[in-house]
């Protein structure tokens, strides 16, 4: 059926193609861009195609649909002109396309297919909403007159809709790497803006490209952040909370700068700090040279595949690490593997919270960390939690130019006393923070 259905769009590619383009180019002066805007319409034909709309005049529709591309590329143009703006919007460029777009959608069915089922998932207002503005490009105002809808709630049940799509597209998107009941499927649309024929891994790789490039740039400055953002009693509430001793081997996963790892040398014999930023471990190496710390060494990895043998520590544990990570449950699950069986898993981060500005300021890639859902993970990992308590107030200050706070929470939990621990991570994910 597939197949049958991308060689009828190749046909109608090959008779009204040329026409299309002759359209833009007419109205436009940007050629590169007429071409753009005639994939644009054959894409949405594609998929009005794969979802059993029937056309009865094609030729009719493709015009009809160019037309409305037309009108909103002026409209958003003058808009833009307006108030200085780039020739770029959210909107606009939802099912933004080109030739390579075009001839990948053709060439993979399955590609295609998942796009198809997003939109058969929705509920049938959504489709019918999405189809008329994001397919069809019809005017708000036309919308509104065929649903009998105010425009500004009409407004607001596409940007509903567009943003459950998005969400259904990306749960599909990346089933191979993730489950779809991983956290950041809440808020991904808002970290990868919807592609329809990019590579899942390659999307996932340029998340922690991204992380690392950050926390590279920030390591120079990271130590001066450090003093003033964090509680002045994190040290005195972690040496109450173990009868540490030197033949203690302890994890810092996402270690920075040492910052606690350097807190914690002088209570146990032993402590390794992971972190995937070269720049942040060079400093660290050097603080702990200078502090004449000899029992500690870095290692550069990720924190979903960290780069210690099982049953290797006696606690694991990791500072503001959690909401830097694509998947939370998946470090969890590196960090029991590490930690030998009766010992401890250690967990300091930022409570849930709703300053979204977040992601660009300090590279997160989640609103801080859900406390439930982190319980429920630490549950099904078998280990028990101890301990759940406030762990003060983190300050953003004037270091971004935003003077926010941050609740924190410490979570203690502890492995089972026997019980086999195996390494499910098959790719490395995730970075850190100190």
């Amino acid at each position: 059926m597939m197949d049958t259905l991308t060689n009828s769009v190749e046909e109608l590619y090959t008779l009204y193609h040329k026409d299309i383009v002759r359209f833009f180019a007419d109205h436009l002066a940007d050629r590169e861009a007429s071409w753009d805007l005639c994939h644009e319409v054959f894409v949405r034909l594609l998929i009005t195609l794969a979802s059993g709309t029937q056309l009865q005049h094609p030729q009719r529709w493709l015009m009809h649909v160019a037309k409305n591309l037309l009108i909103d590329t002026y409209r958003h143009q003058q808009a833009a002109s307006a108030v200085n703006l780039s020739f770029d919007s959210h909107e606009l460029t939802m099912l933004a396309s080109d030739a390579t777009t075009l001839k990948t959608l053709l060439e993979r069915k399955d590609m295609l297919q998942v796009i198809v089922e997003t939109f058969h998932a929705l509920p049938e207002k959504y489709q019918r909403l999405l189809f008329w503005r994001e397919i069809e490009r019809l005017p708000l105002q036309e919308i509104a007159l065929r649903t009998g809808t105010a425009e500004p709630v009409l407004s607001t049940e596409l940007w509903r809709a567009r943003k459950l799509l998005q969400k259904e597209y990306q749960r599909r998107h990346f089933k191979d790497f993730l489950p779809a009941d991983e956290e950041i499927f809440e808020h991904l649309d808002a970290l990868i803006r919807l592609n329809l024929t990019a590579s899942p891994e390659e999307q996932l790789q340029h998340l922690e490209t991204q992380e690392r490039d950050y926390f590279e740039r920030i390591a120079p400055s990271w130590d001066a952040y450090v003093a003033s953002a964090y509680e002045a009693e994190l040290q005195e509430r972690l040496t109450r909370l173990f009868p540490w001793h030197q033949n203690m081997t302890i994890l810092d996963a996402g270690t920075g700068t040492g910052y606690l790892a350097g807190m914690l040398a002088p209570l146990v014999g032993n402590v390794i700090g992971v972190d995937c930023s070269p720049s942040m471990l060079t400093r660290a190496g050097e603080k702990m040279a200078q502090a004449g710390h000899q029992h500690i060494s870095f290692r550069e990895g990720m924190a979903e595949c960290l780069p210690l043998a099982t049953n290797s520590v006696d606690v694991a544990m990791c500072h503001m690490l959690l909401h830097h990570v694509v998947s939370p449950r998946t470090v969890l699950g590196e960090l029991r593997r590490v930690v030998r069986p009766g010992g401890y898993v250690l967990i300091i981060d930022a409570n849930r919270h709703k300053l979204h500005w977040t992601p660009e300021a300090f590279g997160d890639l989640h609103y801080g960390t859900d406390l439930k859902k982190l319980q429920k993970h630490m549950t099904d990992l078998q280990m028990k939690t101890l301990l759940v308590e406030d762990a003060g107030i983190s300050h953003s200050g004037s270091f971004i130019g935003n003077d926010a706070t941050f609740s924190n929470f410490l979570l203690l939990a502890q492995l089972p006393i026997q019980g086999k621990t195996t390494c499910k991570s098959e790719r490395g994910r995730g970075r850190k923070n100190a």
